[in-house]
C-alpha cells in the first residue's frame, strides 16, 4: 500500500462530483482506473430503477481460496458539488462550504488502492469481489437493484461506517409508511356539517402512533405532515409520512398492524377514508459476533492497533441488502467524522489503515 498515492487517489475521487443521482463521472474515472490496473469489471445498470445517471460497477480479481467481497457507494449527499479538500495536520477536509465526501470515498479509495497494491505485487491473495453502488443515500437503491448473481463470495466487507474498529452486525427491517387521509371539503361557516375533517383525523391517528423507541428492538417516526387548504373550508386531505424500524421481523409486523389500526379507528371517528402506502427500504441484517467473517475481521483490527466493537444500530447500509441475498457482510469504520454536513472530515492515518484492512482480509 502506498500512502502518498491513496491520498492523492482520495482526493481525486472527492473533487469529482457524484451527488446522488449525477454519478456519472465518478462511475466513469473509477471504471478508467480498473481498466488501466487490468482489473476485470462490469456494468450494472441500475441506473433507471435507481434514479441515477450512473451505474453499480461490479469488478473481481483472481486468487487463491474463498473469494470475498468487499463494497462502497459512489454518491454523496449534498451540498456536495465543488468539493475543494484540505490536508492539515494529517486531516482532510473540506473548505467549510460542501460536504467532504468521505462517505463513502473512503471506502472507494481504500478499495482501490488495495486493488492497485495486490496487481502490483506478488503476494498471494483470496479471490477478491467488489461491489459499487449508486443512490445508497437515496434509500440503498444500487444495493436493492443490484445483480447479485455474478457474486461468489459469502463473506462481504461494506465500508461506510465511521469509528475505526466498529463492526456493524445487526441493523433494522425499515418500512416507509406514506398515508394519505381523505374527507370532504365543505364550508366552515356556511355548512360546517356537511364536512369530513381530514386533518383532525390525520391529528388523531398520529397522536395513536408512538414514536420513538417503542420497544428494545423497534423505532419509530412520524417525520412529515402536509394539508393544503384555507382557514374557512373543511379540508378534504390530508398526507402524513412516517417509518418503522424494527431488528425482528414479528415486532416489525405487528407495529404496522398497530398504525393501521390506528388510522382505520380515527377514519371512522370522523366518517373519512384512507390509504397507506408502503415502501421496504431494508430488510433485517443479523449475522453472529462469532461468525468466521467477525473473529477475522477483530483479528485483522488488532494487529492495526484498533480497538474493536462489534454493535448493532438503527441506521442502515448496502450491508442489509447484500446479506438479504445470502451474503454475510458486516458494515465496518473508515474513519469519516461529521458526515453529512460541511465539518465532514479524516485523519489520513484512518484512512491508510482502512486501505491495511482490506488487504490484510484478503490474506488466504
Amino acid at each position: 500500500m502506498d500512502p502518498s498515492r491513496l491520498l492523492d487517489r482520495f482526493l481525486r475521487y472527492v473533487r469529482c462530483d457524484s451527488e446522488s443521482g449525477d454519478e456519472r463521472a465518478f462511475c466513469e474515472l473509477i471504471e478508467s482506473e480498473l481498466r488501466a490496473m487490468g482489473v476485470p469489471f462490469s456494468r450494472d445498470e441500475v441506473g433507471e430503477r435507481a434514479c441515477s445517471n450512473g451505474w453499480n460497477i461490479f469488478a473481481s480479481l483472481p486468487g487463491q481460496g474463498e473469494p470475498i467481497l468487499f463494497s462502497a457507494h459512489l454518491d454523496t449527499v449534498p451540498p456536495g458539488k465543488g468539493i475543494r479538500p484540505m490536508v492539515a495536520d494529517g486531516v482532510v477536509r473540506s473548505s467549510g462550504d460542501t460536504v467532504l465526501g468521505a462517505d463513502d470515498k473512503s471506502g472507494v479509495a481504500a478499495i482501490m488502492e488495495a486493488l492497485e497494491t495486490m496487481v502490483q505485487g506478488d503476494a498471494p491473495h483470496r479471490p477478491v469481489e467488489v461491489l459499487f453502488t449508486v443512490c445508497e443515500e437515496l434509500g440503498l437503491y444500487g444495493s436493492r437493484y443490484a445483480d447479485y448473481g455474478p457474486i461468489r463470495s459469502r463473506q462481504a466487507v461494506v465500508l461506510d461506517g465511521g469509528r475505526p474498529g466498529i463492526i456493524v452486525n445487526k441493523a433494522p427491517a425499515h418500512v416507509m409508511l406514506t398515508v394519505t387521509i381523505q374527507g370532504r371539503s365543505a364550508h366552515a361557516a356556511a355548512a360546517p356539517e356537511q364536512g369530513i375533517h381530514a386533518i383532525k383525523a390525520a391529528a388523531d391517528a398520529i397522536a395513536a402512533i408512538p414514536c420513538g423507541r417503542v420497544d428494545e428492538e423497534t423505532v419509530m417516526n412520524v417525520g412529515t405532515f402536509h394539508a393544503d387548504g384555507k382557514p374557512n373550508i373543511v379540508p378534504a386531505l390530508a398526507v402524513f409520512e412516517m417509518e418503522i424500524r424494527s431488528h425482528k421481523e414479528e415486532l416489525l409486523q405487528k407495529r404496522l398492524q398497530d398504525t393501521q389500526d390506528a388510522i382505520a379507528a380515527a377514519c371512522r371517528t370522523y366518517g373519512a377514508s384512507y390509504t397507506i402506502e408502503s415502501e421496504r427500504h431494508a430488510g433485517a441484517l443479523d449475522v453472529p459476533a462469532d461468525s468466521p467473517l467477525i473473529q477475522k475481521l477483530q483479528a485483522v483490527c488488532r494487529e492495526l492497533g484498533a480497538q474493536t466493537a462489534v454493535e448493532g444500530g438503527f441506521g442502515n447500509s448496502d450491508a442489509t441488502w447484500i446479506f438479504g441475498h445470502g451474503i454475510d457482510a458486516v458494515n465496518i469504520g473508515t474513519g469519516m467524522s461529521a458526515v453529512h454536513g460541511v465539518g465532514e472530515h479524516i485523519k489520513i492515518a484512518d484512512l491508510e489503515n482502512t486501505a491495511r484492512l482490506v488487504l490484510a482480509m484478503t490474506r488466504p
